[in-house]
């Protein structure tokens, strides 16, 4: 085979060379992508798993303050009543002494 002969295989398969290092080009250059893209989405499913947790504790500690101040709404309506009672009484004592 002569350099004549050399030159114009390569010159004749240049054509599928350059395009078989396009499509490894681009395959590699896509496959950088999905492995970038794949680790954003590990650290985006982190943060929204941490997310949830803190939203679960935040509903739980919610329950325990709404549960608290149901527990003290009572205690100062028991409050309200009893000094509404002592008051009645002491206004209806008032009424019943005489005036000095």
């Amino acid at each position: 085979m002569t350099d004549s002969e050399l030159f114009q295989a390569v010159r004749s398969g240049w054509p599928q060379l350059m395009g078989i290092f396009a499509i490894i080009w681009w395959s590699r250059k896509i496959d950088l992508k999905v492995k970038d893209h794949a680790s954003r989405l590990d650290r985006h499913e982190n943060r929204l798993t941490h997310f949830e947790a803190t939203q679960q504790q935040q509903a739980l500690q919610l329950a325990r303050i709404e549960e608290s101040l149901s527990g003290i709404k009572l205690t100062l309506d028991r409050i309200y009543t009893q000094m509404s009672e002592r008051s009645r009484i002491q206004h209806h004592n008032e009424r019943t002494i005489p005036p000095r």
